[in-house]
């Protein structure tokens, strides 16, 4: 099932050896197929897209060479 943000998600897989190699352990921001820059700050990439973009879906993301799995336990209502 598609979401929101597939577009990014593949604009970052794309881009992610490039990004490691620029700016590791940065923050990127991403709309669309485009890599709009490289921040200090998860809180930096975010005002810069609402600049931009309006209150709108992007992806901001730490450039890493490994992601932490994150683990959501399954509840039964």
């Amino acid at each position: 099932m598609p979401t929101v943000l597939d577009q990014e998600l593949a604009t970052y897989d794309r881009e992610r050896k490039r990004l490691l190699a620029e700016a590791p352990g940065k923050y990127v921001l991403i709309k669309g197929e485009e890599v709009i820059g490289t921040f200090e700050s998860q809180n930096d990439a975010i005002d810069e897209g609402w600049r931009r973009f309006g209150r709108v879906p992007i992806l901001t993301k730490k450039i890493v060479a490994f992601e932490k799995p994150i683990y959501v336990p399954h509840v039964r209502a």
